[in-house]
């Protein structure tokens, strides 16, 4: 349990001082860091935990039975003190952006919990990509765009590193886990070129951004298991290098994509004359559509610019990230866990 293994840092239950926060808009939620607006001061930090793999399995059924039960989560762009003033509707869960956070391929924090999460993850990526394939009609377009042949080689390749990151915890030599978790990174580095490039072309040549969506949630998990990798071997400095390239990644790839660039590219397909009440609609199809997508892209950059956030604050408290990845992994109360930032207090 965590109380017994790092001392009791992380909480189960948001303060009353911080869901009052959230509630009147003094703190916002940036990635995994809890802000004050005005002044930029970092309040607390998320930390997906184990428990979360019953939210992946069954979203509604898992927020239920861990968020409602316990009354203990984060949710939204907003924090709040429990799920308990949430309805258990799918309209109110399209509401929760950290929610949705924590189920991407992002993630929410430094770690990503289980095989089980990891797995999960990566078959929503390949959802995506089968998803896309299916709406492209030319086999010389699908072969030249997507050679999905060689991304499910990649994403078989991510799963697997995956499994034997997992898989190092249970070893009793620390040496060998150290060494398994060091050939981890390596190999999640690999991976990150290769959807990096793929999301590059797919955005710079004739964009396709459903695809290079999927593209860059992939790079983004590849980036997390190298910043998991090397945490897990208690490398901070490694691990905050790892972060910081993925964040610039991304950022080169999608910080300068917004609304309009979605938008115009939709109703580059509309065959509609402008102005008429046809592109009229066409256009409020593509805002709506656009508008969720870019969502999921400013989220990404943000969870992945704070990955490494905590890790001054843990330093401080004389905890090491292998423990800060433990405690959440073998967390079983709640799907996602505070560590308040006692500097702000």
């Amino acid at each position: 349990m965590i109380a017994t293994s790092i001392g009791g840092v992380f909480l189960r239950e948001v303060p009353k001082h911080l869901a009052s926060g959230v509630d009147d808009g003094t703190l916002q939620l940036f990635g995994s860091v809890l802000r004050n607006v005005s002044t930029g001061q970092i309040a607390g930090f998320l930390q997906e935990a184990g428990p979360i793999a019953k939210i992946m399995a069954n979203p509604l059924l898992g927020l239920a039975q861990v968020g409602l039960e316990t009354g203990h989560i984060v949710q939204g762009e907003l924090l709040r003190q429990g799920l308990g003033r949430i309805e258990n509707s799918v309209a109110s869960l399209t509401q929760l952006g950290s929610i949705n956070l924590a189920l991407s391929a992002a993630g929410i924090g430094v770690s990503i919990a289980g095989f089980a999460v990891l797995a999960q993850r990566i078959g929503r990526v390949q959802q995506s990509v089968d998803s896309v394939a299916e709406k492209i009609d030319l086999i010389d377009t699908k072969v030249d765009q997507i050679r999905q042949d060689l991304i499910n080689v990649d994403l078989a390749e991510l799963k697997a590193l995956a499994r034997s990151l997992d898989e190092a915890w249970s070893f009793d030599n620390m040496e060998r886990a150290e060494r398994q978790w060091h050939d981890v990174a390596k190999g999640a580095l690999s991976q990150q070129s290769r959807f990096e490039m793929r999301a590059e072309h797919l955005l710079r040549v004739d964009p396709n951004f459903i695809l290079a969506e999927a593209m860059s949630d992939a790079l983004a998990f590849a980036n997390s298991l190298r910043v998991t990798a090397f945490a897990a071997c208690n490398e901070s400095r490694a691990a905050h290098e790892a972060a910081a390239d993925g964040a610039r990644t991304i950022e080169r790839l999608t910080g300068g994509i917004g609304l309009a660039d979605l938008v115009r590219s939709s109703l580059a397909q509309v065959s509609a004359e402008l102005g008429t009440p046809d592109w009229e609609s066409a256009l409020m199809a593509a805002k709506n559509e656009a508008g969720p997508q870019v969502l999921r892209m400013r989220q990404r950059e943000a969870a992945i610019a704070t990955r490494t956030a905590p890790f001054v604050s843990l330093e401080a408290r004389g905890i090491s990230p292998r423990d800060w990845l433990n405690a959440a992994r073998t967390e079983t109360e709640v799907p996602i866990l505070l560590l308040p930032n006692d500097s702000a207090a």
